[in-house]
């Protein structure tokens, strides 16, 4: 592990602190509003404090984050008003420890090319885990066993959604003429016709972006989990899960391809938006 380059009495207070670890969005490109104005200024600046006062590294901190993530979808199988809950609170703090990690990382100026694997790593298997978890833990309460196959269909389209995005980004970095946000470009193409849609299309397809988030996933789940109301929520949501990729994929066809293929070199910005519709 790396060593830490600041002693412990140098740590500033916490106003201090959130303004040096700070994400430039010039340099990471745009965060979330949640992540930007709730998370990194309320939440997670506090527990980069006590992990920088316990001398920790960016990396260790990215254990505890994998430890969650590993943890939280395993509770998913077993199903349980309990295990639902306390597995989708571990979700959401392996979420905010998330933040926690790349706060650490920039107050000790490291640089990892580890932990950014590990981040990546824990992503691509964790949110599949939770989909195949939701669908073993119906099928124990049901014995209906189409409902494995649901959970397993959504697992698979979602990692479809994210190779997809993936592929996209190759492409535009190769050889450029991507239009990486197709759904934005028609939401532009409406709008300029009829202006008067301008605001209920950009509430509406951000409400939309919100609620395919993993993290807004494992809230609604304690709802209904609490509510008794687990395998009709999860039959919506999974459903909502499929349909995105094939909206983003009619999209793609239709918006995304159709340009000339001049280089398009992408900004910090443009990367940081295709890192949140990873997530």
């Amino acid at each position: 592990m790396m060593k830490s380059v600041m002693p412990r009495q140098d740590i500033p207070a916490i106003a201090e602190l959130r303004q040096r670890v700070d994400k430039s969005e010039a340099q990471y490109g745009r965060s979330p509003w949640i992540s930007k104005r709730v998370i990194h200024p309320h939440v997670s600046i506090y527990l980069t404090r006590l992990f920088l006062l316990l001398d920790w590294t960016g990396n260790q901190v990215t254990l505890v984050m994998m430890a969650c993530a590993f943890i939280g979808p395993a509770l998913f199988f077993i199903g349980s008003t309990h295990a639902y809950v306390t597995g989708a609170l571990l979700m959401l703090l392996s979420w905010v420890l998330d933040h926690t990690d790349g706060e650490v990382r920039r107050f000790r100026g490291e640089d990892s090319n580890l932990g950014v694997y590990l981040d990546r790593f824990t992503h691509r298997v964790s949110y599949p885990l939770m989909h195949l978890g939701m669908g073993v833990s119906l099928f124990r309460h049901t014995g209906v066993v189409s409902d494995v196959c649901f959970g397993a269909a959504v697992a698979y389209f979602y990692q479809l959604g994210v190779a997809h995005t993936l592929d996209k980004t190759v492409i535009a970095i190769q050889r450029g003429g991507m239009d990486l946000q197709p759904l934005r470009t028609v939401r532009q193409r409406i709008t300029a016709r009829l202006p008067w849609l301008a605001w209920p299309l950009k509430l509406l397809l951000s409400g939309y972006a919100q609620l395919i988030q993993n993290n807004t996933f494992v809230v609604l789940l304690s709802f209904a989990a609490l509510t008794g109301t687990v395998r009709v929520f999860y039959l919506a949501y999974g459903s909502v899960v499929i349909g995105n990729w094939f909206l983003n994929t009619a999209l793609d066809y239709g918006v995304a391809f159709r340009q000339g293929h001049q280089p398009v070199p992408l900004d910090g910005a443009a990367m940081g938006n295709l890192e949140i519709q990873m997530h």
